[in-house]
């Protein structure tokens, strides 16, 4: 236990210098921005860690913990709970992931897209107005899709099949 405690110092000492910038190459989080190393604004680009929970603006690199909030996201997520508010480019993975667009892979069990999906969703639920790509899942539901639905319940409310168990394709 001691050595966790004296990494955690080791790092929040090697990334102070940072705090002059509006860019770190560490972020330790842990209960949102009233209680991480550096404010939402500072621009993350190596790793966060989200203790509890981590919220910046701008984030590059590796994301990990329990829960993630940013506005913009190019990175590897492995959360429980993942929420990018505008754009993702990456592999998120956790329990829950919404997004505002996403273009890579979003796995988990309730994958939201809120607008384009570019890439794949792997989940028991899986949600985005317009996908190019891949869904994979139990349930699956798109307003427009330009690939493939694999799952019990595909839905594509825009589609000349709205509804199509197994397999659903549009090109």
């Amino acid at each position: 236990m001691k050595k966790i405690g004296f990494g955690i110092i080791l790092a929040a000492l090697l990334a102070a210098p940072a705090l002059a910038l509006d860019v770190t190459p560490l972020q330790i989080g842990l209960a949102g921005e009233s209680a991480q190393l550096f404010a939402p604004e500072t621009r993350v680009m190596g790793l966060r860690l989200n203790l509890a929970l981590s919220e910046n603006d701008d984030v590059t690199g590796l994301d990990a913990g329990l829960f993630s909030h940013a506005t913009r996201m190019t990175a590897i997520q492995l959360n429980l709970g993942n929420w990018v508010d505008a754009e993702f480019v990456g592999v998120s993975v956790g329990l829950f992931s919404t997004m505002g667009s996403a273009t890579g892979v979003q796995a988990g069990l309730f994958n939201t897209v809120k607008h384009d999906l570019n890439g794949f969703q792997f989940g028991a639920f899986n949600r985005a107005d317009d996908v190019e790509g891949f869904q994979v899942g139990l349930i699956n539901r798109t307003v427009s899709l330009r690939g493939i639905q694999l799952g019990l319940i595909n839905i594509v409310e825009g589609g000349p099949v709205t509804f199509f168990p197994i397999v659903n394709a549009a090109f």
